[in-house]
């Protein structure tokens, strides 16, 4: 019986998102503002979370502004709850340059 020696793929190499060069050229972020919305209403974000049946992980990781990935299922919940679109929820905003 012979062996045959499977022709696996090489996985590409993994890049750190601030040293991806679309990063690193954008002149623009996004900035979360769900902590504004939830000021507005008076909640908290244990509420929120109580409220929506999503996790206060996903919640502070949005209320902080340090989530890298935006799930579009959670978008959805959070617009529905608050009654507003995407552009509520999210704005563009210019970057900060360092060294500026």
């Amino acid at each position: 019986m012979t062996t045959m020696l499977m022709n696996s793929p090489i996985p590409p190499k993994f890049t750190k998102r601030d040293d991806r060069k679309a990063v690193q050229q954008s002149k623009v972020k996004i900035r979360c503002r769900l902590q504004d919305l939830i000021d507005a209403q008076g909640m908290t974000r244990t509420g929120l979370a109580s409220a929506t049946g999503l996790t206060n992980a996903a919640i502070k990781g949005l209320c902080d502004n340090s989530a890298k990935r935006y799930d579009v299922d959670t978008l959805a919940v959070l617009c529905d709850f608050f009654g507003c679109d995407m552009g509520t929820l999210l704005e563009v905003i210019p970057k900060e340059r360092k060294g500026s």
